[in-house]
């Protein structure tokens, strides 16, 4: 068996490594190969809840009408999605020298893309404000802080569950329907939003400016759902 200190590698987390102690759970069984992509893999999702972590922070300066702090952060929500590039990256390279099964390396391979693409989103959302110059009126504002947060919530219970897909497979399985859950939720919250949006005394151009805006933000909840729905599959070939 490998110790904990060599599973653990250079800067692993210490949730990572107690994973890898005597009862654990499934992990154990995955050779060293397996183990530092499953390292990368979660430090991956990490970067992607920092890019959304700032992102939630453009919108609450925008709340305060506090425009320097939505220029700084929406730098960090650029900085944290192209690290979370780079690493999904690394763990592609060090994943075709081998290590899993062919079968579930195209899985976890489109998982992790799948992923990304959150993270992409984020920073979409970032370049529609600053670089359309995007007037929102004060009686979005609210609103929109509050489809991010639920997008954001629907993307941590899906990192939760690619979490536990190595670890305790039922509570993968919750996560996956937590994840399916919110997205309904956010959903609701998007077409009232919208709805809203249409009744209000502005131009048919900012009207849809601030549509598509609110149609990205909720592609982040979407395209999480999109990560579970995958996972699912997963879950259910790692069961057979």
């Amino acid at each position: 068996m490998i110790g904990c200190d060599e599973m653990k590698g250079n800067g692993g987390s210490s949730r990572f490594a107690s994973i890898l102690m005597p009862g654990g759970g499934p992990l154990m069984f995955f050779g060293k190969k397996e183990v530092a992509i499953i390292q990368l893999f979660h430090e991956h999702l990490d970067f992607i809840s920092r890019t959304l972590e700032n992102l939630e922070k453009v919108f609450i300066s925008i709340q305060n009408d506090d425009l320097s702090s939505v220029e700084i952060y929406s730098e960090e929500v650029r900085k944290m999605e192209s690290a979370a590039d780079a690493k999904r990256r690394e763990m592609e390279n060090a994943m075709y020298q081998g290590a899993f099964l062919p079968n579930f390396r195209g899985d976890f391979l489109g998982l992790a893309e799948s992923f990304d693409k959150v993270a992409n989103e984020a920073e979409n959302v970032v370049d529609q404000i600053e670089l359309q110059r995007l007037v929102i009126p004060a009686e979005l504002k609210t609103d929109l802080l509050k489809q991010l947060q639920l997008a954001v919530e629907t993307f941590e219970a899906s990192k939760e569950a690619a979490i536990n897909l190595f670890q305790e497979l039922s509570i993968a399985e919750e996560k996956i329907e937590e994840t399916e859950r919110l997205e309904n939720i956010e959903d609701s919250h998007e077409r009232a939003l919208v709805k809203k949006i249409f009744e209000m005394n502005l131009s048919l151009a900012e009207k849809r400016q601030l549509r598509e805006l609110v149609l990205s933000i909720g592609d982040i909840a979407n395209l999480s759902e999109d990560c579970s729905d995958r996972m699912e599959i997963i879950v259910l070939k790692r069961r057979v």
